[in-house]
C-alpha cells in the first residue's frame, strides 16, 4: 500500500519524522519518506545550540527551502526547567533561550518539557514546588520567545510512578491544568508518554484537544515508554482516532515508533483510519 500523503487522512495536517539523527540527515529522510516536517532533536549533543554556527544554519535554511520540509525543534527534555535548585533552573532558562535563538534562525517552533527533579525527600511537596518553578520558567521564556517570533509548544513527559529517585514534571492532568490556567499555551501531546502512569491517554486528548497542535504517536505497556508501533501496546488507537474524528481535531502527527519504518508507520495509521471509516 502506498501511503505518504497526509491528505489521505483528513485530521492529519502533516507528518513529522523523528529518527534520532542529525538535522541534515533528518531532513533527507523526511524527504525520502514524503514527510512534511521533521524533528531537530535537541537532546542529541550534535544538535545543541552551541554546535550550530552561521555556516551550518545557512546550509540548513537552504535545505529547508530546497525540500520544502519544515523543522520542529524538539528541545532537550533533560533541561531542568522545574528544578528546585534555583541556580540550575536559571541556567536551564538560559540554555532554553539559546534553543529559542536557534529556532528563530530556522523559523521553527520550539517544543519544551518540564524536565525532572532528582531524589527529593518530600516527593509530593517538592513536585508541587517544581510545577510552580516550571511556571516561573515559562513566564520568562514565553516573553523571550515572543520577541524572537518563536511559537512554544509544551510536551508532556511520562508519569513514572515507581521510578524514584527521579520524577518528571508536566506529566498529568493536575499539572497540565495548573500550566494551562496560567498560559494560553499550545500542547504537543505525546500519547505514548500520556499512557504511562495515567488512567487514560484518550481522556487527556479529549480534555485538551483545543490546545493541541500536534501529537506524537507510539504505544507501550503503560509502565515504560517503549516506543512501540501503534497496535502493539495498551493504547487503543481505534478509540483514539474515533475520538479525534468526533471532536474534529486536525494537526501534525509525529511518529516515535522504533519497530517500524517511517513509511510503515503511516501505512499502519492509514489502515486503522480506513478500518474505522468502513464501520
Amino acid at each position: 500500500m502506498k501511503n505518504n500523503s497526509s491528505g489521505s487522512i483528513p485530521f492529519v495536517a502533516g507528518y513529522a519524522l523523528q529518527n534520532y539523527s542529525c538535522a541534515e540527515q533528518g531532513i533527507l529522510d523526511a524527504c525520502l519518506n514524503e514527510y512534511q516536517y521533521w524533528y531537530i532533536d535537541g537532546s542529541l549533543s550534535s544538535e545543541a545550540p552551541k554546535n550550530w554556527n552561521d555556516k551550518r544554519i545557512n546550509n540548513m535554511i537552504s535545505l529547508i527551502e530546497k525540500y520544502k520540509i519544515n523543522p520542529l525543534f524538539h528541545g532537550n527534555y533533560k533541561v531542568p526547567l522545574s528544578s528546585d535548585v534555583d541556580e540550575l533552573r536559571h541556567t536551564a532558562i538560559q540554555y532554553t533561550k539559546n534553543e529559542i535563538n536557534l529556532a528563530s534562525e530556522l523559523s521553527a517552533p520550539l517544543i519544551i518539557h518540564g524536565g525532572a527533579i532528582v531524589e527529593p525527600r518530600l516527593v509530593k511537596t517538592v513536585k508541587k514546588q517544581a510545577i510552580n518553578n516550571f511556571l516561573f520558567s515559562l513566564d520568562e521564556l514565553y516573553s523571550y520567545a515572543i520577541g524572537k517570533n518563536v511559537p512554544i509548544y509544551l510536551e508532556n513527559l511520562s508519569n513514572y510512578l515507581h521510578y524514584q529517585p527521579f520524577s518528571y514534571i508536566f506529566t498529568n492532568e493536575e499539572e497540565f491544568d495548573l500550566i494551562f490556567s496560567a498560559f494560553d499555551a499550545k500542547f504537543f501531546l505525546d500519547l505514548g508518554h500520556a499512557n504511562v502512569g495515567n488512567a487514560c491517554s484518550k481522556a487527556i486528548f479529549e480534555k485538551y484537544y483545543d490546545r493541541i497542535v500536534g501529537m506524537a504517536f507510539s504505544n507501550n505497556n503503560k509502565k515504560y515508554d517503549q516506543h512501540l508501533s501503534l497496535m502493539k501496546g495498551t493504547i487503543d488507537y481505534i478509540q483514539i482516532i474515533s475520538s479525534i474524528q468526533s471532536v474534529g481535531w486536525k494537526g501534525v502527527i509525529a511518529f516515535e515508533t522504533r519497530d517500524k519504518s517511517p513509511s510503515a508507520s503511516i501505512n499502519e495509521l492509514t489502515e486503522i483510519y480506513q478500518k474505522i471509516s468502513s464501520f
